[in-house]
């Protein structure tokens, strides 16, 4: 699954807002809760004195859920997002009068949830102003109504909890007004603190399988439900804060017998959906393209009888499914390519060769179990099994095989490490040049063990043994913050497990923060996990009950 990682310094990013946009989110509107008595700094300045501010409030504590919301590219900012106190005055043209700040503010202050600080500062006699936060890059902000400049400054990290400032600069040509300095308050809750939480019976026994974020800021679920008894799958809308209501659930292929695999959005908010679904007696994939929520889906692909689809991934307007297809008494690395052009598609298959020369005519299987691209290649992770060592013994060994859309220019790397067994079980990228993996490793006698590996140009360049108490990964993402989240189940005792998630910034030897979620000694099983457009992290999987649960977790 495609997670694209975004600029930070290392949690807070700086957007004049038509100058700027943050990566993958364009001119979009977001909803955030509003923070209770939520106040916003402001100041004025003038040619005659210098810049005034108000000292920052205070944090307030807890959040409400009433909705604030921020117009991202244009001049609108509502609810806690506060306007600067003084007034905005326009003056007659005077092409001799410096250009000066009359009046700005920003505003959630301080910020209690991750999300955007909105910035208006209103002048005379400019022509733009500049932006800086604690002394970084300079921005330019967008221009507003008349006379007015906007922005955004996003946090994304309670690494970033504390004092800032923001210093405003009006120009026109090669002259500058006396700067404006706000200051604001950033109080996001602890990292890796619980912010929401459902695992209840609302929709009966199930699994959230895949979560995504759409352009219009929901949180879009993919799951696997049984009414009647009967496997079927069903995709949930929510909002950013995790709630939901009548009308924002449907089920994928009604009246057919399914399983859930992957999800994952376009640029344009269209779900791609795919699935295993049972018709005529016959078990095959389908990829299925919703451009509207419950309206009628496109046929993107299929899969025959025999093909395996475990995974999904997208990049631009190219999709791949990647699973396996038979190959006599083993299976072969498959992924269906698909363009938006439409069409079949293209079946691409990848044969494992080991490094002999000339190659040894040995059969391996090879099991991918999760894939991204990167730019437009894309990245396999899996389970090699076959006869690696002269002692003819049957080994599995972790892979990671990258290709080019059509296939050219395979580059098989498996992962060295001092034990003889292992596997990848899920990826991500860092949007730049760096692949994650999180999989297991274990001796001929296999009592597995979890970690993360980390590659950049082809090699392998940090390694890390997880909490021994760990199952295998079965998500992973990176942050915009510069760190990575995966989830698991953690073993506490036999047929008991907890709800998992874990952050570590790589080359570090200690995790960053964790979560844990129990609601009584049994079963639980995170399967999902996404990454909201201001930072939020979202896991999803399996409670006490056996019913789906999805968890916000504080970044």
């Amino acid at each position: 699954m495609q997670r694209r990682a975004f600029p930070s310094l290392p949690g807070i990013v700086v957007l004049g807002v038509a100058a700027c946009t943050a990566p993958g989110l364009g001119n979009l509107t977001h909803d955030p809760p509003a923070q209770e008595s939520a106040t916003g700094a402001s100041g004025s300045a003038s040619e005659d004195g210098p810049a005034t501010t108000s000292e920052p409030a205070p944090p307030t504590g807890t959040t409400s859920e009433d909705p604030a919301t921020t117009a991202v590219g244009s001049t609108t900012t509502e609810g806690s997002s506060s306007s600067s106190s003084g007034s905005s005055t326009t003056t007659e043209d005077d092409p001799s009068a410096p250009p000066a700040i009359v009046d700005g503010g920003l505003g959630p202050d301080p910020l209690q949830q991750p999300g955007p600080v909105s910035v208006t500062i209103d002048t005379a006699h400019a022509d733009g102003v500049r932006m800086q936060v604690d002394g970084g890059p300079v921005i330019e902000l967008g221009p507003a109504e008349a006379d007015a400049f906007t922005g955004e400054i996003v946090v994304y990290t309670a690494l970033d909890n504390g004092p800032h400032f923001a210093t405003f600069v009006a120009w026109r040509g090669e002259l500058e007004s006396e700067a404006l300095e706000l200051p604001f308050t950033v109080a996001l809750p602890p990292m890796g603190s619980e912010l929401f939480w459902e695992g209840d019976n609302a929709i009966g026994q199930g699994t959230v399988i895949a979560l995504a974020v759409t352009p219009s800021h929901h949180l879009i679920e993919l799951g696997t439900y049984y009414p009647q008894g009967d496997a079927r799958c069903y995709l949930r809308r929510r909002s950013l804060g995790g709630t939901w209501a009548d009308g924002d659930l449907f089920e994928v292929k009604p009246g057919l017998k399914c399983s859930a695999i992957d999800l994952a959005v376009d640029d344009d908010g269209a779900l791609l959906v795919l699935v295993d679904k049972l018709e005529g007696g016959e078990l095959r994939w389908w990829l299925g393209k919703y451009d509207a929520w419950a309206g009628q889906p496109v046929n993107v692909g299929a899969g025959v009888v025999g093909d395996r689809a475990r995974a999904l991934a997208r990049t631009g307007d190219r999709a791949a499914v990647c699973g396996t297809r038979p190959k006599g008494n083993t299976v072969t690395a498959t992924a269906w390519m698909f363009a938006s052009g439409g069409g079949a598609g293209t079946i691409v298959t990848y044969d494992y060769l080991p490094p002999t020369q000339p190659p040894l005519p040995l059969e391996f299987s090879e099991t991918p179990n999760d894939c991204t691209f990167l730019d437009d290649r894309l990245f396999i992770t899996g389970e090699v099994k076959g006869k690696h060592e002269q002692d003819n013994v049957i080994r599995v060994k972790h892979f990671l095989l990258e290709s080019g859309f059509a296939g050219e220019d395979p580059i098989w790397k498996l992962a060295a490490s001092g034990f003889s067994q292992g596997g990848g079980r899920v990826i991500t990228t860092d949007g730049d040049s760096q692949v994650m993996t999180g999989g297991y490793f274990c001796g001929d006698q296999c009592d597995p063990l979890s970690e993360l590996r980390m590659f950049a140009g082809g090699q392998q360049v940090w390694r890390r043994s997880l909490d021994p108490l760990l199952l295998d990964p079965r998500a992973l993402a990176w942050h915009p913050a510069g760190y990575v989240v995966f989830v698991a189940s953690r073993q506490l005792e036999k047929d008991v497990t907890s709800f998992f998630a874990q952050a570590w910034f790589p080359l570090k030897n200690q995790s960053l923060w964790t979560y844990e979620h129990q609601d009584g000694p049994t079963i639980h099983t995170p399967t999902a996990l996404a990454i909201g457009p201001y930072g939020q992290i979202y896991a999803g999987g399996i409670t006490a009950g056996g019913y789906p649960a999805v968890a916000i977790i504080a970044p």
